[in-house]
């Protein structure tokens, strides 16, 4: 008796383990690992993505749903498994695969490859897989034409240009690359900016690494809430947002710096990512971070203006 029992234990668990098992899922990426379900790129390049079947467990014969999508690009290509294919990517689509292909554990498979483009800025377009008009769910189909239900995933698409943070030798945000006299009785005047960012700017995150023959005698930043300094890192919270459009430039800092009596050419201004970040950071009004390019600047001194007698003069000949 205690072995039937048993029996019928091991049973009732290997029912529950199987009614256990993950539903399969279909679902837009950008990688063919399934890892990107959100791609962050710039308006006018082309990019892959990958509608990929994964946690199915099935050899797969074909398979049946619909991308809905909030839209802003164009599907510029549109290439499936080999198979018999009705339908669009857009439209509803059934594929019957001229020969299976194995999809166990979490390990996916791509069905289709699509390439996306847009000239202009889109934030956070949503794609899901939903059911082709003929089901009610997506599908899948074994070898054996047998269908299973699968879960339809989301993902978001987001072209907008990347944000630069700069050292600027002038107040519009244009020029990078100074020839300054030097000496100590001179200033050298430069302002930290953020351009190219198309957005309300709440705040950003970066550190300037300065060549060492330059020392910063003033950096008065914009009204804000100042975590750290900029030489070993600086978190901006703006009390004001920052419209940083089309051409203008938004101000974060204000610098005075001098080269005392160094002359140098091609001297390094760089902004780099903060110590907790990845790489430099730019803040949306509703407090969304996205990442910018620090531009690296240049300064150069030839020569040294410090005032001299007509005697020193003199003695130089």
């Amino acid at each position: 008796m205690k072995t039937r029992y048993s029996l019928l234990a091991g049973v009732l668990m290997l029912g529950l383990a199987s009614s256990a098992m993950a539903t399969a899922t279909i679902g837009l990426f950008f990688d063919t690992e399934g890892n990107t379900a959100q791609l962050v790129g710039e308006p006018g390049s082309v990019y892959d993505g990958y509608v990929l079947i994964n946690n199915s467990d099935l050899l797969i014969g074909g398979a049946a749903f619909k991308m809905e999508s909030e839209g802003g690009f164009m599907i510029v290509s549109e290439t499936w498994a080999d198979g018999l294919v009705f339908g669009t990517l857009l439209t509803g689509a059934e594929i019957g695969l001229y020969n299976p292909i194995a999809q166990f554990g979490d390990d996916p498979i791509s069905i289709c490859h699509i390439q996306v483009f847009s000239p202009t800025m889109i934030v956070n377009s949503h794609q899901t897989i939903v059911a082709d008009p003929d089901y009610d769910t997506p599908m899948l189909a074994n070898s054996s034409a047998i269908l299973f239900p699968a879960d339809g995933l989301t993902s978001s698409i987001t072209l907008r240009p990347t944000p630069e943070i700069g050292v600027f030798w002038d107040e519009d945000g244009i020029e990078t690359v100074s020839t300054q006299n030097g000496g100590f009785t001179e200033i050298h005047n430069a302002w930290i900016m953020i351009r190219n960012a198309e957005m309300m700017v709440g705040g950003a995150a970066f550190k300037l690494v300065l060549d060492p023959r330059i020392m910063i005698l003033s950096a008065t930043p914009v009204d804000g809430l100042i975590f750290g300094s900029l030489t070993t890192g600086v978190e901006i919270g703006l009390y004001s947002y920052l419209p940083v459009f089309g051409t203008d430039p938004g101000l974060l800092y204000t610098l005075q710096m001098t080269t005392f009596n160094n002359l140098m050419v091609n001297a390094e201004l760089q902004i780099v990512n903060h110590p907790n970040y990845d790489a430099p950071k730019v803040a949306d009004n509703s407090a969304v971070a996205w990442t910018a390019n620090g531009l690296t600047s240049y300064l150069t001194i030839p020569v040294e203006t410090e005032e001299m007698s007509w005697g020193q003069v003199k003695s130089l000949y």
